[in-house]
């Protein structure tokens, strides 16, 4: 008996040591998947482990501070400094510094510039600073000065070539004159005001980048994309703390032959202009239809503000040649609605893929939209109604049937629904699809539900839906719970 219990302890401990067993490139590697406050903790599970982390390829400084602790920058200026104190890793592939919850970074200034000339001095690959920040305080001019504690990364940061992938929110970042990023692959900047000429010297200096995703604070200043690399451009707008309706002056210009994917939200630009975007095709527009002022609320384009939106939205469209994928928000959606009723639009034949969010009472609006693409293979209704919204109109309804145009009921393949199915506004939409597309082959429906109504009322629209007739005998109705 004790023998076999000591054997028995024996495979124990062997099992649970096979871990400690992997060859050290492994468990580097799953450890650089964890947060430095957890990876030091396994300094405690063998003597193998107590300098292994020392070795790390990848270090990760976000959630420093637990829920429980206090914020006290002494504790987080200790903590990083003595983990780089102690690192003796030959290469540096990933370092993020994310101090967030509220935390006040200005006192912590000289420490991360000490952090930042320690990675690019490693030459590392991926740098992630993500900092606490208040929208509309941060500037990125040359000449500012207004933004003292805001923090402001050193400019040997612009002289790292070694680095493929850089992410920054909530930092600052003086240019004054193109960095020398000529490895840099990925871009993503959130929350600064520009000037064109800034960004002008970042795109110069990055001649392989291939994604830029940009968020900025901004009043009415013009933006210019200019690039031969970029495959894939994300811009965000967005103002704050404005009293006026937003001003329509501000002009967006891109120019990149070989972008693939163009994702534009926020505050409308009054004009754009797309000079060569040629290979364009992913496209997603949301925008919003106000914008926020701390003490007035939201401030909502006028009448003329809406006809001028329209129009660049048509522009914008007749740019899309080559799209075979687009996404509409609802306010999108909304501002071209006058534009849609007049025919301005020309058609997409590229087009297979369309998501649109939308108010389903809304359908004339709606019937003009899918006009513009008469190739559509698959469908997504976001269902942005809400409870007080009243059912669809006989005389609406009527009318979607009579102008929805045959050849798009003939190619439809897929058609995906989220809603909530409060009233009977999408139960007309969704037997009318059924009926008459005769090449549908999926009717995927997501609903929003909380877990106290899901199974009755998922049996409720299931019993429904599939009572209705269908005109292709393929066609699958399936429901998920979103």
């Amino acid at each position: 008996m004790d023998d076999y219990m000591m054997e028995e302890s024996v495979g124990s401990s062997e099992q649970l040591d096979r871990l400690s067993e992997l060859p050290q490139s492994l468990i580097l590697h799953i450890l650089s998947f964890l947060r430095m406050r957890d990876v030091v903790k396994t300094t405690l599970l063998s003597k193998r482990w107590e300098n292994l982390w020392t070795t790390l390829p990848c270090l990760n400084f976000s959630d420093i501070i637990s829920e429980d602790d206090e914020l006290d920058s002494n504790r987080v200026r200790n903590f990083v400094n003595r983990a780089l104190l102690f690192w003796k890793g030959t290469k540096l592939l990933k370092f993020i510094i994310e101090i967030r919850d509220h935390f006040d970074t200005s006192s912590l200034a000289g420490d991360m510039d000490l952090w930042v000339r320690f990675a690019v001095i490693n030459k590392v690959e991926e740098l992630n600073i993500l900092l606490e920040y208040d929208e509309g305080v941060l500037d990125c001019e040359e000449d500012a000065g207004s933004s003292k504690d805001i923090y402001r990364a050193p400019e040997c940061l612009n002289s790292c070539s070694s680095i493929r992938k850089l992410s920054l929110v909530g930092c600052n970042l003086r240019v004054r004159k193109s960095p020398t990023w000529n490895q840099l692959k990925s871009l993503q900047i959130n929350g600064f005001s520009f000037s064109e000429r800034l960004i002008n010297r970042i795109l110069l200096g990055t001649p392989r980048l291939e994604v830029f995703e940009l968020s900025l604070v901004e009043s009415n200043k013009n933006l210019n994309i200019r690039s031969t690399s970029l495959k894939k451009l994300k811009i965000n707008k967005y103002l704050y703390f404005v009293d006026e309706q937003p001003s329509l002056d501000s002009i967006l210009r891109i120019c990149c032959p070989n972008l693939e994917t163009l994702e534009i939200s926020g505050v409308y630009y009054g004009k754009c202009l797309f000079t060569n975007v040629s290979s364009l095709t992913d496209a997603t527009l949301d925008f919003y239809d106000s914008v926020y002022h701390k003490d007035c609320g939201s401030n909502y384009y006028d009448a003329r503000g809406i006809e001028l939106l329209g129009e660049t939205m048509r522009y914008m469209f007749s740019t899309f040649q080559h799209v075979e994928r687009v996404a509409l928000s609802s306010s999108s959606f909304q501002m071209i609605g006058a534009a849609l009723k007049k025919n301005l639009f020309s058609p997409l034949p590229n087009v297979v893929y369309l998501k649109v969010a939308v108010d389903l009472i809304e359908l004339v609006e709606m019937v003009h939209l899918l006009e513009i693409f008469p190739n559509l293979k698959m469908l997504i209704l976001e269902d942005q109604s809400h409870l007080h919204s009243p059912d669809i109109n006989a005389e609406n309804y009527s009318e979607f049937k009579t102008n929805l145009t045959k050849s798009f009921m003939l190619q439809l393949k897929i058609i995906e629904i989220i809603s909530d199915f409060y009233d009977s506004s999408m139960f007309w939409y969704v037997e009318f699809l059924l009926k008459h597309c005769s090449m549908l082959e999926k009717l995927v429906v997501r609903t929003k539900w909380n877990k106290s109504c899901l199974q009755a009322r998922s049996l409720e629209i299931a019993e429904r839906l599939l009572r209705m007739s269908r005109s292709s005998p393929t066609a699958e109705v399936i429901i998920f719970n979103k």
